[in-house]
């Protein structure tokens, strides 16, 4: 379970990013964070992990206050908030494959759980006939596809996506919405923060609609917009 209670974000120039932001996730939930650039959308995701602390306000992660944290004991969080992010960063002259073990040894998993996580993280994204490509010889599709299996690697029971499917074309788009949603059923936590009207209205579920900060929506019938648009609907 995660919690937001009166989360408000005021930063040095005296903007904020977030204005008493409240609202709870259940374990198991697909949660889209929708709103126009700049309305706090990423600033609301850095809080899951703590590269973001509010300026006031109170985030349980499971039965763990955040604030509450030492710094040397972050990591522990972190581990258990997986993350996919706009732009992928991988090891440039490492094969998939290794790009995904890094995390493993990173996390010190036993080494013995090694070729069973990442078989599984692989065949969950399907691309396991890839695994020994370096990263820079697939598609950009292909390649947020390994970032995915990068990400669940480690089970964690929480997967954040700020706009990860801002670069890919429709096709590539609907693919990857496809296995966010095949992650979900398999029971772990979905934030999806995005701005493409057409996914959300597409793949419906509930959906938090941040504006100036404010939360001014959550819609469990999903939908990007209170208003319809029929424009941005399809159907895959």
């Amino acid at each position: 379970m995660i919690k937001f209670t009166h989360i408000s974000k005021k930063y040095d120039n005296g903007n904020y990013g977030l204005k008493d932001v409240s609202f709870k996730i259940e374990q198991g939930e697909f949660v889209y964070v929708v709103g126009k650039s700049g309305a706090g959308k990423s600033t609301l995701l850095k809080m899951f992990n703590r590269e973001e602390m509010p300026t006031s306000g109170e985030i349980l992660m499971g039965n763990v206050k955040i604030s509450r944290l030492k710094n040397n004991q972050v990591y522990k969080l972190r581990r258990q908030v997986g993350v996919i992010r706009q732009k992928d960063l991988f090891l440039p002259n490492r094969s998939a494959y290794e790009n995904v073990e890094y995390v493993l040894s990173a996390c010190d998993v036993p080494k013995e759980e090694w070729d069973k996580r990442i078989l599984d993280a692989f065949t969950t994204v399907g691309m396991w006939n890839f695994r020994e490509h370096r990263t820079y010889e697939l598609s950009i599709g292909q390649q947020k596809k390994i970032a995915i299996a990068r990400a669940i690697v480690t089970s964690p029971p929480v997967l954040i996506a700020d706009e990860a499917t801002a670069n890919l074309d429709n096709r590539s788009a609907m693919d990857i919405m496809k296995l966010f949603n095949k992650i979900n059923r398999q029971g772990m936590t979905v934030v999806f923060a995005t701005h493409d009207s057409t996914m959300v209205n597409t793949l419906r579920r509930r959906t938090l609609e941040l504006s100036y900060g404010n939360l001014i929506r959550d819609d469990r019938k999903g939908g990007y917009s209170a208003t319809n648009d029929p424009k941005n609907v399809y159907v895959w």
